[in-house]
Formats: C-alpha cells, sequence, structure tokens
C-alpha cells in the first residue's frame, strides 16, 4: 500500500471514528492550537497592513493633489468691455497667480516618496517576511499531518500482523510444520512493517519539532507589531510636519466664529410679545391678547375701539380707548430700510463702502 493511499485511509477512518476503540491516534495538539492562535493573529495583522497601505496611499494623494492646486493658476476676474466682451482684470501688485507663492514643489515630492520608501522598508516589508513565515508553517504542518496520518496507518498494519501471528501460534498443534511456515513469514513481514513504522516516526517527531519551533518564533515575533503600526503614525507625522513647513508663508484664515459676529442695536431682532407676568385663567389671556392686537390695528388705522365689558379698567373706566397709546406721526423706524449689513462671511466690508438702501 503506497503512503498516500494510507494517508486518505487513515484519514478517512478517523474522521468518522473508525478505528479501534483503544486505539489513540498520535498527538500533535501543541503545534494544532499555536497554529490555530497564530491564524487569528495573522488575519489581525493583514488587516493592519491592508490598512497601512490604504494610508500609504491616501497620503500620496493628498500630497500629490496638494502640488496640483498650489502651482494650479488662480480664477481672474472679468469686466464687461466695449461691446459687451468680458476682459480679464489684471492681477493687483504683488498679487500671485497661483495661490502657492513660496511653496517649494520639489520638497513636497521628496517628502511623498521619501515616506512611501521608508514605509515599505521600514513596516510593510517585515510584517509581509511574517505572512510570508507564517504561511511556510501551514505548509509543514499539513506535511507533518500527513506523516502522523502514515505514523497511525502503520500501527494499525504491525498491531493487525501482531494479531495474526498469536493466531497462527494457537493452531500450531493442528497446522504443524505448514502453520510454523507461515508463522514465520507474517513474522518477518511483521519486523519489516515495524521498520516502516520506526522511520515514519522519526519523520514525524524531527517534524514536529521543526514546526513547533517555527511556530514558536512566529508568535515571538509578533510583539512587533506594535512597533510597526508606532512607526506608521511616527512617519506620517514627520510627513504632514514638513509638508506644513514647504507651503511656505500661509494666512490666517478669515472665517469668523459663529458667536463672534458683531450684532447692532438697530438690527431689527425679534422680541416676544411681553405678557403680563400673572393672569388668571386661559381665557383672560387670549382676550388680553387678542384686544391688544386688535387695538392696536385699530389705531394705526385711525379707528377708535371700546374695551369690552370684561376688560373695564380697575378704576372704572369704560373708555378703553383712551388707554391706548397714539399713533404714531413719524414712520416707525423699523419699517424704514437702513444700510444693508449682511453677514460679511469673508471679511469683505473693508473692501467696500456702505451699501445704499434699497428703494
Amino acid at each position: 500500500m503506497g503512503a498516500g493511499w494510507r494517508r486518505v485511509k487513515e484519514q478517512v477512518k478517523q474522521s468518522w471514528n473508525l478505528t479501534d476503540k483503544n486505539f489513540v491516534a498520535t498527538p500533535n495538539s501543541r503545534n494544532e492550537n499555536m497554529l490555530r492562535e497564530a491564524g487569528d493573529f495573522a488575519g489581525h495583522l493583514k488587516r493592519c497592513e491592508k490598512e497601512i497601505r490604504t494610508l500609504k496611499n491616501a497620503t500620496e494623494g493628498l500630497l500629490s493633489a496638494t502640488k496640483l492646486v498650489m502651482t494650479a493658476p488662480l480664477p481672474r476676474v472679468y469686466d464687461e468691455g466695449p461691446g459687451g466682451k468680458a476682459v480679464p482684470q489684471a492681477p493687483a501688485a504683488g498679487q500671485p497667480s497661483n495661490i502657492g507663492g513660496d511653496f517649494r514643489v520639489e520638497e513636497l515630492l521628496r517628502i511623498s516618496k521619501e515616506t512611501s520608501k521608508k514605509l515599505e522598508a521600514e513596516v510593510l516589508a517585515p510584517m509581509a517576511r511574517w505572512t510570508s513565515a507564517y504561511t511556510t508553517v501551514q505548509g509543514r504542518m499539513k506535511r507533518l499531518e500527513g506523516v502522523r496520518l502514515e505514523v497511525d496507518s502503520r500501527r494499525h498494519t504491525v498491531a493487525a500482523l501482531g494479531a495474526k501471528i498469536e493466531a497462527q501460534r494457537a493452531q500450531l498443534p493442528q497446522t504443524r510444520s505448514k502453520g510454523e511456515f507461515q508463522m514465520e513469514q507474517t513474522i518477518r513481514k511483521m519486523q519489516h512493517k515495524e521498520n516502516k513504522l520506526a522511520a515514519s516516526r522519526q519523520s514525524f517527531k524531527e517534524q514536529e519539532g521543526l514546526v513547533n519551533q517555527q511556530l514558536a518564533q512566529l508568535i515571538r515575533d509578533g510583539v512587533w507589531l506594535k512597533s510597526y503600526l508606532a512607526a506608521v503614525m511616527r512617519l506620517e507625522a514627520e510627513a504632514f510636519q514638513q509638508a506644513h513647513a514647504v507651503l511656505g508663508a500661509k494666512a490666517a484664515l478669515p472665517l469668523l466664529q459663529p458667536e463672534a459676529v458683531p450684532i447692532s442695536a438697530d438690527a431689527g431682532i425679534s422680541r416676544p410679545l411681553d405678557v403680563p407676568s400673572q393672569v388668571s385663567g386661559l381665557g383672560t389671556a387670549r382676550s388680553l391678547a387678542g384686544a391688544a392686537k386688535r387695538a392696536a390695528v385699530g389705531k394705526e388705522n385711525g379707528a377708535s375701539l371700546l374695551a369690552p365689558g370684561h376688560l373695564i379698567g380697575a378704576a372704572g373706566k369704560t373708555d378703553y380707548a383712551a388707554d391706548l397709546p397714539a399713533a404714531p406721526v413719524h414712520p416707525l423706524a423699523s419699517h424704514r430700510r437702513g444700510d444693508s449689513r449682511g453677514y460679511d462671511r469673508y471679511g469683505e466690508a473693508a473692501l467696500h463702502g456702505p451699501q445704499a438702501a434699497w428703494g
């Protein structure tokens, strides 16, 4: 029986529990447990490697886009010329044609290349070597499992031959010389199988020790993942600090914070209607508000209103219209348009004079 067939047959027996109840399979549990946990860790490491490559590509893309926008020409302001033709305005003295100014293009390209090269050499290459070593151990573990199955298969063969020899020895009184000859042939065959079993066991022992040693080294090397992640953050921080420096002189952001926007006294802020602090009953409050509104409208229209019976003053007055304020002689200030004071988001108020009120 070939070694390959032995392994397949033994794998089926052990998978379906078709072996003898007293048979104990050759153990390889320590390597199996170590490989399983190393596989879980390899999944985390592969995810980190993927994210690092994504970050590396994103950094290259950002620096490349920065180079493009810094060297791109600024949009121009156009005026309407003779015949309705659009004519670009001449740039002011000292105004650059792009936003880069003293931006150093070559330095930014150097930073991008060096950062990518360092990430590959200091982080991604060692992580790839760890992954490659894990893949190698996986392959050796598969070969080790094949040797283990071969050992168990040969153990079954030797045990079967031993049982056959015992049966032949018990039948010697009946078989005599013929039985002795058959038993001697079986003994020689068993010795040959025992030699093969011993060789298989020795091979399994050596390979099992080698796989265990490689797994242990792989696990010890896994602690360097923290240093690799720290190196990524350090390299990225250095790259962005250097890129910030090569941008050159930068103006302060002109945007105002929402809470810092000034509000003038005549901005026309709406206020809620003043309601007496103590009003007995919801109906009375509604009546007061409604009457006050109708009285104000009546005054504006030049009409006089009389107060209803339940709104007679405390002094016994029945002419509620006399207590209302007089109609304004001049137009209300809130109805006149003053200067337009819109939200100056980009700080352009200093560039333009006061805007005339709308007619």
